[in-house]
């Protein structure tokens, strides 16, 4: 009997025991899914917030970016405008340099069909010299007189523009048809011609102690030492000053020049002009003009 008590008590016990501790794992696994649960909570409302902060984060970047691209969009056009108004000035100008250039040739032209002892017909040009002239000669080739005291090479030909550039005894000169150079044969003065320009070359008039028509018409200066033709560049001053010869005045009187740049400016032979270059001041100098030639001098300080 007493044995089966014993057995009874301890059987109870052990269950109040087991049941202790189910209870206890109970209350444990409710502690920790709570825990779980309000960690979970927590995780979630931290990475909204976080992902509320990254998408504002995106949404101002995108702003500035739009507004950036907005100014620049902006300036580029700015740019663009003024790049075209800077293109557009500078193709009138050189448009208006052309039609000045056009204008001083054309005038050139005029002077040249207007020179004395000119023909319209080169054939009979050399009669209206009056005096001997050689057969016609190509660039490249050289007329002989005076038993090879003069020599006259044909250094180029414009057959539309009746002239030609002719190398007097290492001289050169640019003459219309019907002009005359100077030249001393034994102390004698005498006069090379250009008496007319065919298809065959430069029909070349010389002789001594004959006034031609243009002698007796005009005193026209000889050509000036290291002199250059209308439509050439010359640079002086070691690059400072690039003088482009735009025209020449048929007596000799002056030059027509624009000094770095496309605006002419007239200088009367043997005068001077005062040109800004950078930091430098410049004067060009006009040494001559004659024979369809000019010399130029510059320097700088």
């Amino acid at each position: 009997m007493q044995n089966q008590l014993a057995v009874g008590v301890g059987g109870g016990l052990l269950f109040g025991v087991l049941l202790a501790v189910a209870i206890s794992g109970t209350l444990a696994d409710g502690k920790i899914e709570r825990a779980m649960g309000e960690a979970d909570e927590a995780s979630e409302a931290a990475m909204s917030a976080a992902t509320e902060a990254l998408e504002a984060r995106i949404t101002e970047l995108e702003a500035r970016l739009s507004e950036s691209a907005a100014a620049a969009a902006a300036e580029v056009d700015d740019k663009l405008a003024a790049l075209q108004a800077d293109v557009a000035g500078q193709l009138a100008a050189v448009s208006e340099a052309a039609e000045a250039q056009a204008s001083d040739l054309a005038a050139l032209a005029e002077q040249m069909a207007e020179a004395p002892g000119a023909s319209a017909d080169p054939a009979n040009a050399a009669a209206n010299l009056d005096m001997p002239t050689a057969d016609a000669r190509a660039v490249g080739e050289t007329a002989i007189f005076a038993d090879g005291a003069v020599r006259v090479f044909v250094s180029a030909l414009d057959q539309d523009g009746q002239s030609a550039r002719l190398s007097v005894n290492g001289t050169a000169h640019s003459l219309a048809v019907g002009a005359s150079a100077p030249v001393t044969v034994d102390e004698a003065e005498c006069a090379v011609a250009l008496a007319g320009v065919t298809d065959a070359g430069a029909v070349i008039g010389f002789d001594c102690g004959t006034e031609t028509p243009q002698a007796a018409a005009a005193d026209v200066p000889p050509a000036p030492e290291d002199g250059h033709t209308p439509g050439t560049t010359v640079s002086l001053a070691d690059g400072a000053l690039r003088v482009f010869v735009s025209a020449l005045a048929a007596d000799g009187s002056s030059a027509r020049l624009a000094v770095n740049g496309i605006e002419t400016v007239t200088v009367a032979s043997g005068s001077s002009i005062e040109v800004t270059a950078g930091d430098q001041t410049c004067t060009l100098t006009v040494t001559g003009v004659g024979a369809g030639m000019v010399g130029l001098e510059g320097n700088c300080s």
